[in-house]
């Protein structure tokens, strides 16, 4: 997720490059969304937002948009184009994801679950156990839920995570640093300074990352 700041204000922009000979400005959830030429920088892409900074700041309203839109699906940063079928489950493939028309109440957030605790692990086994040798990475135990006011907790005695089921939706980046505050609270219990040095030693930028996500967030309406 990229800011740039219109008239003293914080504004989130995401950026999709295509093959295309123009660029396109459009408020969406709260969002900007930008569409650009792949050759485009993103000076000249700031630029284009700044010439239109009116519109944005004109559409931007503090409203927030429903957690689960019918023809709306973000999955780690990515939408993909919802495609309703007969069958009855909920599958991605490609670019689109097929959703069934008689779609069972939470079979959405039960995907999401999946996904988080999915991408938790692998990030665990293919980069943080040989990254983190300060924790002991044996008999972690991982799950999801959706919850409104944390984005995970751990319990050091059974030495379990539980993840934010919304991180789904977003870049990996912000799962990631989350996953490593917990992990690291494995080992230190309470924020001190202690903590602060592990966590900051694997994640430098965590509180931009951290208020970035928090931005995010209180747009959705949990």
């Amino acid at each position: 997720m990229n800011k740039i700041m219109l008239d003293n204000r914080e504004i989130y922009y995401q950026v999709f490059f295509k093959k295309n000979k123009n660029m396109y400005l459009r408020i969406k959830n709260n969002q900007v969304i930008i569409t650009a030429p792949i050759h485009f920088t993103m000076t000249e892409i700031e630029n284009f937002i700044k010439k239109h900074q009116h519109f944005v700041l004109k559409h931007l309203s503090t409203m927030k948009t429903d957690l689960y839109q019918k023809n709306e699906f973000w999955l780690w940063g990515k939408e993909y184009y919802v495609v309703f079928h007969d069958g009855k489950s909920l599958y991605i493939d490609g670019s689109s994801v097929y959703i069934p028309n008689k779609e069972l109440e939470g079979q959405r957030e039960f995907f999401y679950r999946q996904e988080t605790v999915s991408k938790a692990t692998d990030l665990i086994e293919t980069e943080l156990k040989n990254l983190i040798r300060e924790i002991d990475f044996s008999g972690i135990k991982l799950s999801s839920r959706l919850m409104t006011s944390r984005l995970g907790s751990c319990h050091t005695a059974k030495k379990s995570i539980n993840l934010n089921s919304i991180l789904s939706r977003f870049d990996p980046i912000y799962l990631r640093a989350v996953l490593i505050h917990e992990l690291v609270h494995l080992n230190i219990s309470n924020h001190q300074k202690k903590f602060y040095n592990l966590l900051l030693k694997y994640v430098p930028n965590y509180r931009a990352i951290r208020k970035d996500l928090g931005q995010i967030i209180k747009t959705i309406k949990i």
